[in-house]
């Protein structure tokens, strides 16, 4: 079905989407550009069962805002313009168990090739600018948020959501209307600019590639499972490692 300004159904699932990319593009985009820092929202004051409670407040806005925005946009979008059924919706966004063993290979291809980029794109953007190494992870700033295994949660169940939305329903639509290629670099860039930190483009830069490469594998695989795959082991690794060498003072 065609999207028609004049049904309020496809206006309202057009808002979705609109609130969608405010709320994980643009607005990261204009936080960037405001210089702000993550205030930290625990004072010594507060006892361990209200830190504990506000926590868990943070990391169920945290989950809800990803799902609505990431999960139930796109979902709307199918039942209210494209009137199509659940399992043509996993069809659509190549979501289907079919093929799930050659998906978790090339999965994992991925990952190997993702830290590869990763270590290149480091190492030339540090011999460029001359930054700290020490300011390029984010983590330091989402501590101050959630606890070590807040932060394993989030980084283990966001990638499903990312990929539902970014490898799943754009890229199937900006393909309908620009093609294959436009949809790849449209669907990358975009969330690149969805993982810009405060003044420091690296992690952009870092996830346009990884985009690029999610992007590739879900169309050499026809499923999504290989981008989910990959994009959760190389979160959950890199975590890892960064505590890892946290521990030894690195």
């Amino acid at each position: 079905m065609d999207f028609n300004f004049k049904k309020p159904t496809h206006l309202f699932a057009l808002i979705g989407l609109l609130g969608s990319l405010f709320l994980f593009v643009v607005y990261p985009l204009i936080a960037v550009f405001s210089f702000t820092q993550i205030p930290s929202l625990y004072t010594p004051s507060m006892t361990p069962v209200q830190k504990l409670t506000l926590e868990i407040s943070l990391l169920f806005f945290q989950f809800l805002f990803v799902f609505a925005g990431l999960i139930l946009v796109p979902l709307l979008w199918y039942k209210l313009e494209n009137r199509i059924t659940i399992k043509e919706m996993f069809a659509r966004l190549n979501l289907r168990k079919e093929g799930l063993n050659n998906a978790i290979l090339w999965g994992i291809i991925t990952v190997i090739i993702a830290f590869g980029i990763t270590m290149t794109i480091g190492l030339v953007y540090l011999f460029v600018t001359k930054t700290n190494p020490n300011t390029l992870s984010n983590i330091p700033d989402l501590q101050q948020l959630f606890s070590i295994i807040s932060l394993y949660l989030i980084v283990a169940i966001q990638p499903f959501c990312e990929e539902f939305f970014f490898r799943g329903f754009l890229l199937e639509k900006i393909t309908k209307v620009g093609g294959t290629t436009i949809a790849v670099v449209t669907t990358s860039v975009l969330f690149g600019i969805s993982h810009l930190t405060y003044t420091y483009a690296y992690t952009a830069i870092v996830a346009v590639f990884l985009g690029l490469l999610f992007a590739l594998v879900v169309l050499k695989t026809k499923n999504l499972y290989s981008a989910i795959f990959a994009h959760t082991v190389i979160n959950v690794t890199s975590l890892t490692l960064y505590f890892f060498g946290k521990s030894f003072g690195m």
